[in-house]
């Protein structure tokens, strides 16, 4: 019998009242090797670590069966520490399996199918771009929004560069959310940063509500998701740039174009996903690695 101890994981993330919950790994962990198992408040009874990086890790605690760590995030990979790691990288570690936030929020909030089905959109929204960033730490990111913002007002919405006269204070996992989302043309989604497999709930959420992503993360997720769907910065130079805004000014000029766009389907290949990222895949390359 394996007893996992949970340590490190947000607030909801047992209580399943966060959008990223338990659920997911209960399920994935249930067609592994860890299988016949029960999630334990009993540090002493547990034989399994499970842990993120909200928190001390209690690696070295006492000799665990299993280490296992997850991170959705950037943080540097812990490869070493642990026995199994799941994280967003594409690093070919023995102990690492990719696991990045985009796919875990899938996942867990059931939206696979909500993708795949995707409502077709038939009239134009009324608004032209929106833009959702309360972390003003991305160069990229805040470029990109003062360059569309030129050709024409970008609603900012977070608290960084704020012009609306009000923040949007719904959750970004909440069909509210979601319809605001859907009054606008396009969001500038872009990640906090270009590594590994690194993409979120950014690029997941503009589908779900009917909006054209305008995106920059590792390129990785063109080969999960359609490329030909989404806005995608390729490079960071000035001829990059350049041609994203281009684009994005052509579609903002043609319904036609637009919703032409909008409704191309959000995989093109499911070849990667199937291999990749389906759960049962997931599993056996855990099961590879323990």
């Amino acid at each position: 019998m394996n007893f996992i101890y949970l340590n490190g994981f947000w607030g909801g993330f047992v209580e399943k009242t966060n959008e990223n919950h338990i659920v997911f790994f209960e399920k994935l962990f249930s067609k592994t090797k860890i299988r016949n198992f029960e999630i334990t408040d009993d540090i002493n009874k547990a034989n399994v670590l499970f842990e993120s990086v909200f928190g001390s890790s209690i690696v070295n605690y006492k000799t665990w069966k299993y280490k296992i760590h997850y991170s959705g995030e950037r943080y540097n990979n812990p490869v070493s520490n642990y026995d199994l790691v799941l994280y967003c990288s594409d690093d070919e570690h023995r102990q690492t399996v990719d696991v990045p936030l985009f796919l875990y929020y899938i996942h867990s909030n059931n939206l696979f199918d909500k993708l795949i089905n995707k409502r077709v959109i038939t009239q134009v929204p009324p608004k032209f771009c929106c833009f959702i960033v309360s972390n003003g730490g991305s160069p990229v990111r805040n470029y990109m929004f003062d360059i569309l913002n030129s050709y024409k007002h970008v609603d900012s919405c977070g608290n960084y560069n704020n012009n609306i006269g009000y923040r949007l204070q719904c959750g970004y996992w909440t069909e509210e959310y979601r319809n605001f989302l859907g009054q606008y043309k396009f969001i500038i989604c872009f990640e906090n940063a270009k590594i590994g497999s690194y993409s979120t709930e950014k690029i997941v959420n503009p589908y779900l509500s009917g909006t054209i992503p305008i995106y920059w993360s590792s390129h990785h997720i063109k080969k999960v998701l359609n490329p030909d769907a989404m806005l995608f910065l390729e490079n960071e130079t000035v001829d990059g740039f350049q041609s994203l805004i281009n684009k994005i000014v052509e579609l903002d000029n043609s319904d036609e174009k637009y919703l032409e766009f909008i409704n191309r389907p959000v995989f093109a290949n499911m070849d990667y996903w199937n291999t990749n990222y389906d759960i049962d895949q997931i599993a056996i390359k855990i099961d590879a690695i323990i």
